[in-house]
């Protein structure tokens, strides 16, 4: 009799992942690959204005969509910098980028429910990340995050976590008590959409930046555990990390990209 019929199934996985990790997760062999060209389409987001005390701050991570700078990230980093009045000092930051004061960038479009933003960055070489197909994102299927966990104490370097979609549920769920409700719950409960839960650690700093697949490099999701949070764990706070499917942000995507009407042509009278 085999070693693998006399074992329970349960006993081999255990065995697997003490031996170095579940067959099926490990990283494809050219990952080092695609991550060097995930590093080079991602940037950090914050404000610098010499002026003000602090001169430099950090808010998170985004990643561009086209050569022509636009970059996409989360919206409550927005509304974070308009607290704080600094809208005007807002900036992108390269890690390869010899110009450490940043690259000026201005908002293009926001979408408060799914909690995206579209910058527009000025001034510099931008590579774009291809956005996959997140619509038909399976649990189990591996991932890869990549952003500035903790900005800027530790340093411009991007870091980059490997693991699965453990779930793919709804932003909110019923709760037991009308004391849990509040006006984010009852929106996502009206009008809910599936969320991934994962089983890589993002860490503060990380939101905004790209969830990909770790074969190709593709984007599926834009990592967000701040904002889900707030409707997931309405009673406890589990420490999960979660992102945003990256099919929610193509109604905002393609009505801030669409080509804009020229003027029209002048008509002079014969």
């Amino acid at each position: 009799m085999s070693l693998h019929r006399s074992v329970p199934p349960i006993l081999l996985l255990a065995a697997a992942a003490l031996a170095g990790g579940v067959p099926g997760r490990e990283p494809p062999p050219n990952f080092p690959d695609i991550v060097a060209r995930v590093r080079c389409g991602i940037g950090a987001v914050g404000t610098l204005n010499p002026a003000k005390r602090p001169a430099l701050e950090f808010h998170a991570s985004g990643f561009f969509l086209d050569d022509r700078g636009r970059f996409l990230t989360a919206n409550h980093v927005l509304d974070a910098i308009a607290e704080r009045k600094r809208l005007a000092d807002l900036r992108v930051f390269l890690p390869s980028d010899a110009d450490t004061n940043g690259h000026p960038a201005t908002v293009l479009a926001r979408d408060p429910k799914h909690d995206l933003a579209l910058l527009e960055v000025k001034g510099g070489q931008f590579f774009p990340l291809e956005l996959g197909d997140s619509s038909r994102a399976r649990e189990g299927q591996a991932i890869a995050l990549t952003g500035f966990p903790f900005g800027f104490f530790l340093g411009l370097h991007p870091t980059t976590c490997v693991g699965i979609i453990s779930g793919i549920s709804p932003i909110a769920i019923p709760v037991a008590s009308s004391k849990l409700l509040d006006g984010d719950t009852i929106e996502a409960l009206r009008n809910p959409f599936n969320v991934f839960q994962l089983d890589a650690t993002a860490h503060p700093g990380h939101s905004g930046g790209p969830l990909f697949d770790p074969a190709t490099g593709k984007v599926l999701g834009l990592v967000n555990s701040g904002f889900i949070r707030k409707t997931k764990e309405k009673v406890i706070s589990t420490g999960i990390s979660y992102a945003m499917p990256i099919h929610l942000a193509k109604p905002m995507l393609d009505e801030a990209l669409k080509p804009k009407p020229g003027p029209l042509p002048l008509k002079v009278d014969k």
